[in-house]
């Protein structure tokens, strides 16, 4: 799955629009800049994960929605299965590495914490 900014970028617009928020107060609410914003709804720049991960909490939509995975906003919250989601989102991760703008390192550092770290993760 390649990450495709310019539905980032759509997703991001109609999430401020819906919730009738500028990208000053978006950026207020993630700790960044409004020109960086700006550079995320243009496509000039693509966000990291944390951030992505900073803006769907911001608006209760999933990751797998912002980053154009699913059409579902839902958040989906299970402790069913864990292992098997803690490998999804590993599986995820591997999908990113040819077209992230994340090294290896840092996908394989992210991976893992989510192993090291998957039972606060999905209590959460």
């Amino acid at each position: 799955m390649d990450f495709n900014v310019e539905k980032f970028s759509y997703r991001l617009t109609v999430l401020l629009d819906d919730n009738n928020m500028t990208q000053t107060q978006l950026a207020k609410e993630i700790g960044t800049s409004n020109v960086t914003i700006c550079r995320y709804l243009t496509g000039a720049r693509i966000p990291r994960l944390d951030v992505i991960t900073k803006i769907a909490s911001v608006f209760s939509v999933s990751l797998d929605y912002i980053l154009g995975i699913s059409d579902d906003k839902n958040v989906q919250v299970s402790n069913e299965d864990s292992d098997l989601n803690i490998a999804i989102l590993i599986k995820k991760l591997y999908s990113l590495e040819d077209t992230s703008h994340l090294s290896k390192n840092q996908i394989d550092l992210i991976k893992k914490l989510l192993l090291a770290n998957k039972d606060f993760i999905l209590s959460a």
